[in-house]
């Protein structure tokens, strides 16, 4: 007997478990629900058996009377319809429905209805089946826009949610702040997801996040910077965290100017910092912040500023500040300029290689100039390997004359154009090399201007050296 009672369990089961895949898990829930209240099963799955295309709504009434109750139903099929159109289908479409048990202008229709008694009042139950392409078109494009928000708002706000249990929780910050945003001014969207709700999500998540520096190495501008949220016992990785490095660079006419690259963390919540602009400045600072710059601006028309900036100073507090001091490595140096005249011959003048070398030693650097009149680079660099002279690094800098002009008070322009090359000599690798550079100057005489402009370009290759000769 036993036997025969685990069988038919089983058989039982597996009839509830085939007819669950069959009809899918929330039809089988309605269909469980239905069995057990006596209700029909389209009262807890409307669109349950509409049809392809189709769409369902139940409309619901309570009165002392059948036909009471039924009008009750008929008008609460018609607030449903208001609500899903955004606008009132008017009197005409309430006289069919309650007449003829259909709208016609959106394609519904009365399919099934159930009445029941119960201590003298009576429910009454109305199923309507509706075209969603006539109903799509019955809604207004307000109501469309609103419903598409709310859509987008909840998927952003899930999406969050599930990179808050994945270890990603700044991108969870990130979706909630543009769901923030997209919030703005639409009182319709869900209290869950209202602007005061998120950001108090927000603010919790800011707040046990801590970003550090490890490994620094100031003499080589490298670290590694590390993302973690404090636990109530331990702390965690933040993996996937936008960081932005903001630090300062020279250009190619050595012009200093302020340069950002963003870098992601990885599943260890670190990343090894290791500047990819090769003009970063020789010294200086590197500022690690959280990539929500555009987020925080989008928040710039919520009617509660004073929260925004709240939450802006705490996204700054999470800002870390690397300082280094590249220190040269590469040894001593010879410094080597082949100046040329307008016509592109080679002047055989040594002062901007003497200019240039006093720089650089006064800046700490062990440097000394290496005087060769020949017009190719290549050449220089071998006439210096065979020279016997022990530098381990040889700069090279063309410099020609492009024109010179005077003016009508005397004064003298000059204009020039160089190339900075860097030679390891050891092995006659090429390690550096810029783009090419202009100066212009004035003078009294041309041959002043001349100079002037000859030691500007000087000027700006010395900057450029310094920025990447480590």
């Amino acid at each position: 007997m036993r036997s025969r009672c685990r069988r038919l369990a089983v058989a039982l089961l597996s009839m509830m478990l085939a007819l669950a895949l069959l009809t899918g898990c929330s039809s089988f829930l309605s269909i469980i629900k239905s069995n057990f209240s006596g209700i029909p099963v389209w009262y807890f799955d409307p669109v349950m058996n509409t049809g392809k295309g189709n769409t369902g709504m139940v409309g619901e009434g309570h009165a002392s009377t059948e036909r009471q109750a039924e009008l009750l139903a008929y008008s609460d099929i018609m607030d449903q319809l208001s609500i899903a159109t955004g606008s009132e289908l008017g009197q005409e479409a309430y006289r069919e429905l309650s007449v003829l048990g259909t709208i016609s202008q959106i394609g519904l229709s009365i399919e099934d209805r159930y009445t029941m008694t119960q201590e003298g009042q009576v429910t009454v139950l109305l199923h309507a089946v509706i075209e969603e392409d006539l109903l799509d078109l019955a809604t207004s494009d307000e109501t469309k826009r609103r419903a598409a928000l709310s859509s987008e708002i909840e998927s952003l706000v899930l999406e969050g949610d599930g990179y808050v249990k994945s270890g990603r929780e700044l991108r969870a910050v990130s979706n909630y702040m543009k769901a923030m945003a997209k919030g703005i001014g639409e009182d319709y969207i869900s209290s869950e997801y209202s602007f005061d709700e998120l950001y108090d999500v927000v603010v919790e998540l800011l707040d046990s996040m801590v970003m550090a520096v490890v490994n620094p190495r100031p003499s080589s501008a490298t670290c590694t910077i590390s993302m973690t949220r404090k636990g109530t016992f331990v702390s965690s990785a933040v993996a996937g965290a936008e960081v932005v490095a903001t630090y300062t660079a020279v250009d190619t006419s050595g012009t200093e100017y302020r340069d950002s690259f963003v870098y992601l963390t990885d599943a260890d919540g670190t990343f090894p910092f290791t500047s990819i602009n090769g003009s970063l400045a020789r010294s200086g600072s590197i500022e690690f912040s959280l990539n929500l710059s555009s987020e925080l601006a989008s928040l710039s028309a919520a009617p509660d500023q004073e929260k925004v900036r709240a939450l802006s100073s705490l996204i700054a507090s999470k800002s870390v500040v690397f300082s280094y001091s590249k220190t040269y490595t590469l040894g001593s140096l010879a410094t080597a300029v082949i100046e040329h005249d307008i016509l592109g011959y080679v002047t055989g003048s040594t002062d901007i290689s003497d200019y240039i070398a006093d720089m650089m030693k006064a800046d700490g650097i062990e440097a000394a100039p290496f005087h060769a009149e020949l017009d190719d680079e290549l050449d220089v660099l071998y006439e210096f390997n065979h020279s016997g002279r022990s530098e381990n690094c040889l700069l090279v800098i063309r410099i020609g004359l492009m024109d010179t002009v005077a003016s009508d008070t005397g004064v003298v322009a000059a204009s020039a154009e160089g190339l900075v090359s860097l030679y390891q000599c050891s092995t006659s690798k090429l390690l550096y090399q810029s783009n090419v550079i202009y100066s212009s100057a004035f003078g009294e005489t041309e041959e002043d201007a001349i100079r002037s402009a000859f030691r500007k370009l000087a000027d700006i290759a010395y900057t450029l050296v310094k920025a990447v000769y480590v």
